[in-house]
């Protein structure tokens, strides 16, 4: 369009940084893109660190340079206006042996037990057999999963997919239920109520709500956007009101909060 620059081929001074850089990325046929991917964890993939050691590529001691899933897809926003979602998600973490049984079992502590614990079967030490994770394992971890949602109206059914089952789903509440639907159509936006069904149909542990609109100051208006958002969620997610350079630590494992009721209830 006529004075507007091309995201791929214009030069942008504002926002050059060393840690960001520009490419080009083919939609897959799932209307996704792959920002990133690691390599799959092998017996044979390492990865050295910046304090020299070598690794796995799920090792979460290698801190900013583990490599995770990106992926992105494409939201409605505005007719002419393109805007995006995004989902990070971690490869599955290792696991935790029971050192007894894999010894038992004729392995002794060694690299081998990094393998065992990332779901790879391993020689036993005197090669006359093999040792299989099931045998060990006595606790394995789902990697965690965050999902952001740019400004919409509405989210095309290639990005609620990859939001199913997020630790955290950042989904904005601009408008309020009783601005209508015509109103959600004709800004772009969405209210606190459909993000709480959102949160809800695709199993969202954690809804954080953000682009609130701009009469919504004071702690009236802020709990009133919060009970909407849960009367569309029923119970099903924790939510919270995000701002701006929050941090919000995520388990490893993820959060499992009917796990914890259980456990609070005994």
């Amino acid at each position: 369009l006529r004075g507007r620059r091309n995201v791929f081929t214009s030069h942008y001074p504002e926002i050059q940084t060393p840690l960001v850089t520009r490419k080009f990325l083919e939609q897959n046929d799932d209307k996704t893109w792959i920002i990133d991917a690691p390599e799959p964890v092998t017996a044979d993939s390492q990865v050295v660190g910046k304090d020299g050691f070598a690794r796995l590529p799920n090792d979460t001691n290698l801190g900013t340079e583990r490599r995770l899933h990106i992926k992105a897809a494409e939201l409605d926003h505005l007719s002419g206006v393109q805007t995006f979602g995004y989902v990070v998600e971690e490869q599955p973490p290792p696991g935790t042996i029971d050192k007894d049984k894999a010894v038992a079992l004729g392995v002794k502590p060694s690299k081998k037990y990094g393998l065992l614990k990332c779901g790879i079967s391993v020689p036993n030490d005197d090669g006359t057999g093999e040792v299989h994770p099931s045998q060990v394992l006595c606790n394995v971890f789902r990697p965690r999963k965050f999902s952001l949602l740019a400004d919409h109206r509405r989210v095309p059914p290639p990005m609620a997919r990859l939001c199913t089952n997020s630790d955290v789903v950042v989904h904005e509440a601009t408008l309020s239920k009783k601005d209508g639907v015509d109103r959600i159509k004709t800004r772009g936006h969405q209210n606190a109520f459909n993000a709480g069904r959102f949160a809800q149909m695709l199993g969202c542990k954690v809804l954080a709500l953000n682009h609130f609109g701009g009469l919504a100051f004071g702690k009236s208006l802020m709990t009133d956007i919060l009970s909407e958002a849960r009367d569309g969620n029923r119970g099903a997610s924790q939510i919270m009101a995000a701002y701006d350079f929050m941090e919000l630590g995520v388990p490893r494992g993820g959060f499992d909060f009917d796990k914890k009721e259980s456990s609070d209830s005994q």
